[in-house]
């Protein structure tokens, strides 16, 4: 059985970072066999074919049609080499963020704040809590398979993550809205308060490494059908502390059903 090379040692061939580099900073995407080979050559690399090939089975580069160009794992790896080599780690994580949501701050999120939420839960597993804070509450089919599948492969990869919400009650008699259901089934903690106005929605990372992420805008958590706007906040950790203790500030102003 063939060993798997790791990838500190696919790119620690000589001349192979050099190579990474120059070709992470050119304007062209893709280029030809010939020409990259010849751009290995130049940056030191003894054997370039070999090179290249492990290259292409680690999954640093990929071709294109005729044309072999760098996969976004192979950018990834380039940016981290160069932040590791000395470089500005400012500019490096910046570069990254361009292709890694999560490492873009603050994001406008001009529609769909409630899907975009759900989707973030669904493709990055890894939360310990879930917290939603709305006036209003109404989640369609899909969004509410979406709830539940989060949920589900949290519990998969982890510990049952938590589920707090806090909401408006649906009458003058206090009653808990029946739009609540879907998360009563997946045991949350739920909270009405009559005047609460805010909507602001987050993720808690668990034990594994997960990113915290808040959301807060205009949007209900309901299928909007209104011009919205919010802002996302992605692995600030000092902000999203401060929305949730803000969120346990108003569970506690709030009554617990």
């Amino acid at each position: 059985m063939t060993e798997v090379a790791h990838m500190h040692e696919t790119v620690a061939v000589r001349g192979g970072y050099a190579f990474l580099r120059a070709f992470e900073s050119t304007p062209t995407t893709a280029l030809s066999e010939d020409v990259v080979l010849s751009e290995m050559m130049r940056a030191g690399v003894d054997d370039p074919t070999a090179t290249l090939n492990d290259f292409m089975a680690a999954g640093l580069l990929s071709r294109y049609g005729e044309r072999i160009g760098l996969t976004t794992y192979g950018i990834r790896t380039a940016l981290l080499l160069e932040a590791i080599n000395g470089g500005d780690l400012r500019d490096v994580f910046r570069r990254l963020g361009r292709y890694d949501s999560a490492l873009r701050m603050y994001e406008l999120v001009r529609e769909g704040m409630t899907t975009q939420f759900l989707s973030s839960i669904n493709n990055r597993p890894g939360f310990s809590r879930l917290y939603f804070c709305s006036p209003w509450i109404g989640l369609d089919a899909r969004q509410i398979s979406m709830l539940t599948h989060a949920v589900i492969q949290s519990e998969r990869f982890g510990s049952a993550p938590e589920l707090i919400v806090i909401t408006r009650p649906a009458d003058v008699d206090g009653r808990a809205p029946d739009t609540l259901k879907p998360f009563r089934d997946l045991g949350a903690s739920i909270f009405l308060n009559s005047r609460l106005h805010t909507k602001l929605y987050i993720r808690e990372p668990d034990k594994s490494g997960g990113y915290s992420m808040a959301i807060v805008g205009s949007q209900n958590l309901t299928r909007s059908q209104y011009l919205e706007l919010g802002i996302r906040i992605n692995a600030d950790s000092v902000m999203v502390n401060q929305l949730i203790a803000y969120f346990l500030e108003l569970c506690n102003a709030s009554e617990e059903v």
